[in-house]
């Protein structure tokens, strides 16, 4: 579709009547390959050159435009092309144009840096027209293989508005100098700048000096009327979250993206950003013809602002690729946009064919165990549940128990995707029990909650060959524990295994192997190590006046990331109280004494110098309860605190 320079008469109500054009400027044409031949211009423009021709790409697959201008080159005509030949592999076709090109000696340079040279630009200096947008030169990206039902959509501009021409004209002879980001390709010595130095238009925006993204994200925040946009790939969370946000303060969004980039595991965060945008109840279609949807294209409607170019949603364009991205408010290019969404959206065209259709998530893949295997026997006292999840899922239930149906242990668990076959999912148990068969199950999610549940596998645990509990000694789950503790005793270490929020507030939930004392006494131990389940998982030598969760105790503790500390609850049901000591981790020693009302909390990391942490008045019985407690700090699963050297 072009921008005619004579005012259009089609009605901007009456989309179906699309191959009338609407007026931008004399110097603004636009293209739809949807239904019209956008590379007839294009050749038309290289044959009329007679001054000079700068071309940069991606890639390269029509032979028409190099064989054009290798026409013009050998009529006398200066050509200049930046090239990219890391496209060679993926685009086939691509180093035969390169090729072409060297041998008729016309001048190339090439990108090297990092981020890809991502234009796809043809300047053409005697007619001051630019020609860029989204489309490489590809057989299909200009011409429809049939009208509406099966094309590239793309974006196809040409412009002879100075301000822009003259803006391509700097960055082209910025690249073509550039000696840091290109380097010489073939039939050059020293590259050297063609045009004056122009300012550059503010609406353009080039990557990777100016960041796409970021400008990008200031409109959307700045958007108070309507947003719709044609969206190739999204990999960027900033633009997902600025368009999430935009429609949380009720600015309606509707977007059109592609199917294949929704499932190209080479883009797999595309599904993750899609999918979030879907479930936060952004509308969405995708492309319901054959081809593709190309285009990367924002309509800002209370700006009257198009975003329209070479780069798509993802931070490679935003600061890393080569790119060129116009953010014009000219009304006339604007309102062709509007034009063509619609169009797209509502399926409105001439020949009724359903260029996209509704959005619809897709599950992910189903989880593949890995191990335990089946039927495997545990030796541990844990078992690391570990499976492949494939790319597309993110969050994950996990069923498990000694039932053949296992009850949900943990909803929505983040562990993310597998984009490698080598990358595994993993998950810890609870303590298990020794002689037992445990069942467990993976319910993968997507982030539009669409699920894939793997088989219900299962494996049996050894009998154990720790001893029991020393004489005189008891284990105990203090308060509402969320997954049963355990306690065992082997080698003179005491393995005391915990859930349970915490050891603090007004009331306990934790794993405590104790023994009874009467009157005066106190207790050491090394706390050989502790499991991160929290930075506040607690493992401690305490002195606690009963078993329920809200007894007074007092305690000395070594967490897994915050440290020591002396802890202690004055009367059932009182707040705990704290007192730091120093910011020590496992292994270290730890010494609760109780004389009379006083109880004390000692550190030592040898245990031979021992440093008093706190100390605290509190009225016990005679007889209270001396030993081991430990505390996950997360109630849907344990962890373990190893205790050697103890004496009482």
């Amino acid at each position: 579709m072009r921008l005619s320079r004579a005012a259009c008469r089609c009605s901007l109500i009456t989309l179906t009547v699309l191959a009338c054009s609407v007026t931008a400027r004399g110097a603004d044409s636009l293209c739809d390959p949807s239904n019209s031949n956008c590379r007839t211009q294009l050749l038309t423009l290289i044959q009329n050159e007679k001054v000079g021709i700068d071309v940069a790409f991606w890639f390269m697959q029509d032979s028409r435009y190099m064989n054009a201008i290798i026409q013009r080159w050998n009529a006398g005509v200066p050509v200049r092309i930046l090239i990219d030949p890391r496209a060679n592999p993926t685009y086939v076709g691509n180093d035969q144009m390169i090729a072409g090109f060297q041998q008729a000696g016309i001048p190339l340079r090439k990108r090297t840096a990092s981020g890809i040279l991502h234009w796809k630009v043809m300047l053409f200096a005697g007619q001051n027209t630019v020609e860029f947008g989204s489309a490489n030169y590809s057989p299909d990206a200009f011409v429809p293989v049939s009208p509406y039902t099966n094309y590239v959509a793309e974006t196809v501009f040409y412009t002879d508005d100075p301000a822009v021409t003259n803006s391509f004209k700097t960055e082209f002879d910025d690249a073509w100098t550039d000696t840091t980001s290109f380097t010489n390709y073939a039939n050059i010595v020293t590259p050297a700048r063609t045009y004056p130095t122009y300012p550059i238009d503010p609406s353009m925006n080039f990557p990777p000096t100016e960041n796409f993204a970021t400008r990008s994200v200031a409109r959307y925040n700045a958007e108070t009327l309507k947003i719709d946009g044609i969206i190739y790939r999204i990999t960027d969370r900033r633009h997902a979250d600025a368009i999430i946000n935009a429609h949380a303060r009720g600015v309606p969004v509707r977007l059109i993206v592609e199917n294949n980039q929704y499932r190209d595991p080479s883009y797999l965060w595309d599904s993750w950003n899609v999918d979030r945008l879907y479930t936060a109840g952004i509308q969405l279609r995708w492309r319901g013809h054959a081809g593709e949807n190309h285009e990367k294209v924002t309509l800002l409607y209370g700006q009257n602002m198009a975003i329209f170019g070479s780069s798509n949603w993802t931070t490679a364009s935003a600061s890393s690729q080569a790119e060129h991205n116009y953010f014009t408010t000219k009304n006339a290019l604007f309102q062709w946009f509007v034009i063509q969404f619609e169009r797209m959206w509502q399926n409105s065209n001439p020949l009724l064919a359903a260029e996209t259709t509704a959005f619809a998530p897709l599950p992910p893949d189903v989880p593949k165990y890995k191990s335990p295997a089946s039927g495997a026997t545990v030796t541990t006292s844990t078992a690391t549940l570990t499976w492949y999840a494939g790319p597309w899922a993110h969050n994950y239930d996990i069923y498990f128990g000694t039932s053949p149906t296992p009850p949900l242990l943990a909803a929505n668990v983040n562990l993310g995707p597998s984009p490698s076959t080598s990358t595994l999912q993993k998950y810890t148990t609870p303590a298990l029990a020794s002689g037992t068969t445990y069942y467990w199950k993976i319910v993968s999610k997507t982030m539009a909650d669409m699920a894939a549940a793997g088989p219900v596998a299962s494996f049996t645990t050894s009998v154990s060959t720790a001893s029991a509990l020393p004489a005189g000694w008891q284990d105990v789950d203090i308060g509402a524990v969320g997954v049963n503790g355990v306690a065992s005793y082997a080698n003179n270490t005491f393995s005391v295994v915990g859930s349970g929020t915490d050891i603090w507030g007004t009331a306990d939930a934790f794993n405590f192997a104790c023994q009874s004392m009467t009157g005066d006494g106190q207790l050491v131990a090394r706390v050989a190590s502790l499991g991160n389940t929290n930075s506040w998982a607690k493992a401690a030598v305490m002195i606690r006046n009963g078993l329920s969760a809200n007894a007074a105790f007092a305690d000395m503790i070594v967490t897994s990331a915050k440290g020591t500390a002396f802890q202690y609850r004055a009367s059932a049901g009182a707040s705990a109280i704290n007192v730091s000591g120093p910011l020590a981790a496992a292994p270290y020693w730890v010494k609760i004494v109780r004389a009379g009302s006083i109880f004390s909390g000692y550190v030592s990391a040898d245990g031979a110098n021992w440093t008093l942490v706190g100390q605290a008045s509190i009225a016990m019985g005679s007889t209270v309860e001396i030993g081991l407690a430990v505390t996950s700090h997360d109630n849907t699963r344990t962890t373990t605190g190893a205790f050697t050297n103890i004496t009482r």
